[in-house]
């Protein structure tokens, strides 16, 4: 069984190239209807930070392209 990637919102924004914010991606993935992947304990108190598919992002990412270019 092979083992999916997630990443936060955090992890995706600094990864993504053009950027994208993170606030960004919540925006997107809230107005989708996004449920997280996964969730991951980050070794502090509170709750686990939501973890998306790194594939499903970079390919919503890739669809976002033509329509984000030249803003900014």
């Amino acid at each position: 069984m092979r083992a999916a990637v997630t990443l936060t919102l955090a992890e995706a924004a600094a990864l993504l190239e053009p950027p994208l914010t993170e606030a960004q991606l919540r925006e997107i993935l809230h107005a989708l209807r996004w449920k997280p992947d996964a969730h991951r304990h980050t070794g502090r108190s509170g709750r686990p930070v939501a973890a998306y598919s790194a594939a499903k992002l970079m390919r919503l990412h890739a669809a976002l392209l033509p329509f984000t270019e030249g803003f900014g």
